[in-house]
């Protein structure tokens, strides 16, 4: 006998499916055994509430899938070729939804992390673009050729997994004119960033137990994915100029090392740039060790006054360094396309590496961008975001000296879209974080750098003058309880 049914009227699901749906997990519990008579369309029809089309359409469907059958002049009844399934105690009315099983993963603790994304209208994070400032005009003009030009089965079709061609081709230029990286198309693999860049180089070149050298305040994605790939973490010493490169002499003198993994230009969190002397040193290292070095590059575009320090892609490393950007602060972080740069050899292996785990990027975002690339939109946009952080960057700067007094210290960034800032011994980050929230303000309590350093980074790029004020506002609010 058939179980009283429940139609939820602010379900997407389409009525008919709701039916199906519930019938299908009576059957299956028990409830209705083969051979049960259904009540008629009508009948159904008249008890639900519901037009008899739905019922129909419903027993259609059960019927296509062999679940239920219909005989001229008798009805509608459960097939009889359906294992017998002994009924269940009913203790309440069945629910419509699914249930998901027990899957038996066991994953590290370290692989759950808190998520940044927030709705408060204001926020301090973690350095990220102003999406106010993005060319949109100029972008859906590109988007919309990119959807219309040319053969539109070749475009809209599968693609090379290392990328359009002519964007890449694109894309070596201008890192040859704003980098000095003397590079062609094959030595470039698009990604959907430098997450993804990252995780297709470990997965490649490290393997379990391998030593990977970090600087002691990193990137922690970049942390758990070397120690997801079996990977060993070696940390190494930063100060005032950056990661401490005698101090990655020692590290490699006493292990096995396979790889360095950096951000040399704006280290991450702290936004110190490693000086050309150590620079030097690095690579003299890793071609004495046979070393590979992964250069996170994520926000060189964003320098100020003087001219960047160019990357160690730019001088010889003998295919030893792989070199990973992205647009996501160009752009914003929902246009997911970065690129990693190395020998030609080794990016074709990469390249078979992400055909299996992603077929291919967005051609249809590269031909975008590549548009953007052609009428020099992106680099104009580039300039004009440069400029407008700088000037947020020293709002900033001087609300935290002006209304936070000697509750906080920092150094003005030469360059990237966040002020590391210190906070003094007796504030707890994670009260005030809390308080802030409440008050709608967001940024992060710095916990995963290490509570002992009691420190995080503060993003300005995002937030327009006004609303700095009122961040640092509420910032200060949250940390005089």
């Amino acid at each position: 006998m058939l179980r009283p049914i429940r139609i939820d009227r602010d379900s997407p699901l389409p009525h008919y499916r709701q039916i199906s749906e519930q019938i299908i997990d009576q059957i299956q519990q028990g409830y209705l055994q083969s051979g049960a008579r259904l009540p008629s369309s009508r009948l159904l029809s008249q008890q639900l509430g519901i037009h008899r089309k739905s019922i129909v359409h419903a027993y259609e469907e059960l019927q296509l899938m062999d679940w239920i059958y219909t005989a001229t002049g008798r009805g509608t009844f459960v097939s009889d070729d359906l294992p017998d399934i002994g009924p269940k105690k009913l203790t309440s009315l069945p629910e419509t939804g699914t249930s998901s099983p027990t899957v038996d993963i066991s994953l590290p603790d370290y692989m759950t992390m808190a998520e940044s994304v927030t709705h408060l209208p204001y926020h301090l994070d973690d350095g990220l673009p102003d999406p106010r400032l993005i060319p949109f005009v100029e972008l859906e003009r590109a988007w919309k050729s990119a959807l219309r030009r040319g053969n539109q089965y070749h475009r809209l079709g599968y693609a090379s997994p290392q990328g359009l061609p002519p964007l890449r081709e694109a894309i070596a230029d201008y890192l040859s004119r704003t980098r000095g990286l003397m590079v062609t198309a094959d030595h470039i693999l698009l990604t959907r960033g430098v997450t993804h860049a990252f995780h297709l180089a470990l997965t490649a070149m490290v393997k379990p137990g391998d030593k990977v050298i970090v600087p002691e305040l990193n990137w922690a994605n970049g942390n758990n994915a070397i120690r997801f790939h079996g990977g060993s973490l070696l940390k190494a010493r930063i100060d005032e100029k950056g990661l401490n490169t005698d101090h990655v002499e020692e590290l490699m003198v006493r292990n096995d090392v396979r790889m360095i993994y950096l951000t040399p230009h704006h280290q991450y969190p702290t936004t110190l740039i490693m000086p050309a002397a150590r620079r030097i040193q690095l690579l003299e290292l890793a071609r004495k060790h046979g070393v590979y070095v992964f250069e996170d590059d994520y926000d060189f575009d964003f320098h100020y006054g003087n001219v960047p320090i160019m990357p160690l892609a730019s001088a010889r490393h003998d295919g030893l360094l792989l070199y990973a950007g992205s647009f996501t602060k160009a752009i914003s972080p929902a246009f997911r396309v970065g690129y990693l740069v190395g020998d030609p050899a080794l990016i074709n292996e990469l390249t078979k590496i992400r055909r299996i785990v992603d077929r291919q990027g967005d051609p249809t975002l590269e031909h975008a961008l590549l548009e953007l690339f052609r009428l020099d939109v992106l680099p104009r946009s580039l300039r004009r975001a440069r400029g407008l952080y700088q000037k947020r960057r020293d709002v900033l700067a001087s609300l935290l000296a002006e209304q936070l007094g000697d509750r906080v210290s920092f150094k003005v960034p030469d360059g990237g879209m966040a002020i590391w800032t210190k906070f003094a011994p007796e504030i707890n980050l994670a009260d005030a974080r809390q308080r802030a929230h409440r008050l709608g303000l967001s940024f992060s309590d710095g916990a995963g750098y290490g509570r002992e350093w009691n420190s995080t980074r503060l993003g300005f790029a995002s937030s327009n003058e006004e609303e700095l004020e009122e961040a640092v506002r509420i910032l200060r609010n949250s940390l005089a309880v």
